[in-house]
C-alpha cells in the first residue's frame, strides 16, 4: 500500500476517535449538569472559554457585577440558578423534615419535664421540714410521702439514683421504704399464765399491800410464792387492767436557796474553806481563809498541819469575828461547801452559837460551788507577788500574813476597782462618785481646750486677697 493509502485510513480512524470521545464528554456533561451548562465567572478557574459556549458568563456581565437575578439570591460570586436551588432544597426539608428533627424535639420535652420533676422532688422535701441528709428513723407517713415523690419522678424520665440523690436518701432504703416487710404479730413464750395475772391482780386490792411500791409487790410475789414476775411486768398488767396505783412520795419541805439570792436579800456570807501547800520539807500545810462577802474582806488566814479538823476550822472563823464590824454581825451567815469538817456537829453548833444563823451549804456534789473562795485560792497560790517554792513551813505562814495585806488593798474587779477594806469602811460609794465627778471635769477641760484650739488655728489662717487685673 502506499503513502496515501495510508494517509487516508489513518484520518478516518482520527475523526471516528474525536466523535466518539465527544459524544462520551457530552453524555458525562448532560448527566452530571441536567438541563444546564457549567457557568464560569470572571475569577474563575476556566473562566477564559468563549461566550457562545458559556451563556451564564455573558448573562452575569451584562447585568453587571453584585446584581441579583433571583429574589432570594445573596452577594457573591454564585450563580442563580444554584441560590435557586439551595432554596428550593431548603424548602423541601421543611416540609418533609429533617431525619433528628423530631427525636431532637423529643429530648427537650424530656429535658423540660425532668428539670421540672427535680425542682418539685426537692420542694417537697423542703416542705416536710426536712434538711440534709434523710438519715435515723422516720415515721410512716413521712416514708409514703417520699416514696411516692420519688415514684412521681422516676415516672417522668428521671432514674431512680438521681431522684434518690436530689432528696439525699440512700437507694437502698427507697427500695426498703418501697417494699416494707409485713408486720408478722409474735407471741412471747415467756407470757405470764392467766393464775399468774390474776394473782398479781389480786394484791392490788390488798390493804396492806395498797400503799407499797411495785418493788414492794415483786418481792411479795417471790416470798409467797403466788406469781414471779418484774416490775415492769406487774406495772403493764396494772396498766392495761387500769387500776391506778398512787403511791405517797416524799417530797422536800422547802426549796433550795441559793447564796445569791441571800447576797440580794442584804445578808453577808462568810466563806471558808481549805487549801494545801506543799513545802520543800515534805510537810503539807493547810490554809483555812475566812472571806467576807458582799466586800471581799479577807478576814484571817487559819492554816493546820496534815488536814483539817473541826477545830482548826473553827479557830479560823473565831479569829475572822474579831475583826469583823459589829453592823456586819447582825445579819451575817456562814457559807461552806459540803466538806466533812465543815458539816461536823462540833462546827455546826459553834457556828450556830455565834451567829445565830445555821450554817448554809452548797448544793450537793458541787465542790466548787462557792466561787468566791474557790477564786481567792487561786489567787493565793498564783499571785504575781507569790514565792516560786516554801522551803519551810514558816515560809508558807509568812505568806499568809502578807497576802492578807496585798489582797486586802489591792482594787478589786467586783468592787468597781474599789479596795476590798474601802468597800468595808463604807468608802466605796463616796469613791465612786468623786470618780464620776472628775469623768466630768476632765471632759469640760477637754471641750474648753478643744474650742480654743480650735480659734486659734482659725486666726492663724491667711486670708486669701483677690486681686483684680
Amino acid at each position: 500500500m502506499n503513502k496515501s493509502g495510508n494517509s487516508a485510513v489513518l484520518l478516518i480512524s482520527h475523526n471516528f476517535k474525536e466523535a466518539t470521545i465527544g459524544k462520551y464528554i457530552n453524555k458525562k456533561q448532560s448527566k452530571t449538569y441536567p438541563g444546564t451548562d457549567i457557568q464560569y465567572l470572571p475569577g474563575m478557574h476556566g473562566s477564559g472559554c468563549s461566550r457562545k459556549t458559556n451563556t451564564g458568563t455573558a448573562l452575569a456581565q451584562a447585568v453587571g457585577p453584585c446584581c441579583y437575578t433571583q429574589k432570594n439570591q445573596r452577594s457573591g460570586t454564585g450563580s442563580s440558578l444554584i441560590t435557586q436551588k439551595k432554596g428550593q432544597e431548603k424548602i423541601s426539608r421543611q416540609h418533609r423534615g429533617t431525619p433528628g428533627s423530631s427525636q431532637r424535639t423529643g429530648r427537650i420535652k424530656r429535658g423540660t419535664f425532668c428539670r421540672r420533676a427535680r425542682i418539685c422532688l426537692a420542694k417537697k422535701k423542703s416542705a416536710l421540714g426536712i434538711k440534709g441528709t434523710l438519715k435515723g428513723h422516720f415515721s410512716k407517713e413521712i416514708k409514703t410521702f417520699m416514696v411516692k415523690a420519688i415514684e412521681e419522678a422516676i415516672g417522668v424520665g428521671i432514674s431512680q439514683a438521681e431522684a434518690c440523690k436530689i432528696v439525699s436518701l440512700n437507694p437502698r432504703k427507697f427500695r426498703r421504704w418501697a417494699n416494707p416487710k409485713a408486720h408478722r404479730q409474735r407471741t412471747s413464750w415467756n407470757k405470764i399464765l392467766p393464775q399468774e395475772r390474776q394473782a398479781i391482780l389480786s394484791t392490788a386490792y390488798d390493804e396492806k399491800l395498797a400503799d407499797k411500791p411495785l418493788s414492794h409487790l415483786m418481792v411479795h410475789g417471790h416470798t409467797s410464792g403466788n406469781f414471779i414476775a418484774s416490775i415492769s411486768t406487774i406495772s403493764r398488767v396494772f396498766k392495761a387492767a387500769a387500776i391506778p396505783r398512787e403511791v405517797k412520795v416524799r417530797r422536800k419541805s422547802a426549796s433550795y436557796v441559793d447564796a445569791h439570792d441571800l447576797l440580794d436579800a442584804g445578808f453577808s456570807l462568810l466563806c471558808y474553806d481549805g487549801s494545801l501547800f506543799d513545802t520543800d520539807s515534805g510537810v503539807i500545810v493547810w490554809a483555812i481563809p475566812v472571806l467576807l462577802l458582799p466586800q471581799r474582806v479577807l478576814l484571817h488566814v487559819g492554816h493546820s498541819l496534815g488536814g483539817v479538823s473541826s477545830r482548826d476550822l473553827t479557830n479560823a472563823v473565831d479569829e475572822a469575828l474579831v475583826s469583823t464590824p459589829q453592823y456586819i454581825l447582825d445579819l451575817l451567815i456562814a457559807h461552806s461547801d459540803r466538806g466533812s469538817a465543815m458539816k461536823a456537829n462540833k462546827t455546826k453548833e459553834h457556828i450556830r452559837s455565834l451567829l445565830g444563823f445555821p450554817v448554809h451549804y452548797g448544793r450537793p456534789n458541787t465542790p466548787d460551788d462557792v466561787g468566791w473562795i474557790e477564786a481567792l485560792v487561786k489567787t493565793m497560790k498564783y499571785h504575781r507577788d507569790s514565792p516560786s517554792h516554801f522551803p519551810m513551813v514558816d515560809d508558807v505562814l509568812q505568806w499568809f500574813k502578807k497576802f492578807q495585806d496585798i489582797y486586802n488593798n489591792d482594787p478589786h474587779s467586783s468592787l468597781n476597782y474599789v479596795t476590798p477594806l474601802q468597800a468595808l469602811s463604807g468608802e466605796m460609794e463616796a469613791i465612786l462618785c468623786q470618780r464620776k465627778q472628775n469623768y466630768l471635769d476632765v471632759r469640760r477641760k477637754r471641750l474648753y481646750n478643744y474650742h480654743v484650739n480650735k480659734q486659734l488655728l482659725c486666726k492663724q489662717e491667711p486670708e486669701v486677697v483677690l486681686l483684680s487685673t
